[in-house]
């Protein structure tokens, strides 16, 4: 399953001594999140263009097998 903003959000990291800068982590870990909801938002975006131009080409396939039958 792949991960969601929240469950980037709510990662906790095990802490050690001489570990990495916890405000530089969580301000690249916000930045991961903006950008992965951009993507997702994007992503639906596109899902709903193809949706609707597959309708489309359906209707004109219609109408090019009703021509091919007329003629």
């Amino acid at each position: 399953m792949p991960l969601s903003p929240l469950d980037i959000h709510n990662k906790e990291f095990s802490r050690r001594l001489r570990g990495y800068d916890e405000d530089e982590v969580n301000e690249f870990l916000d930045q991961i999140i903006k950008d992965y909801e951009a993507m997702i938002r994007e992503n639906k975006e596109l899902q709903s263009q193809l949706s609707g131009m597959q309708e489309k080409l359906g209707h004109f396939a219609n109408i090019e097998e009703t021509l091919s039958k007329t003629i």
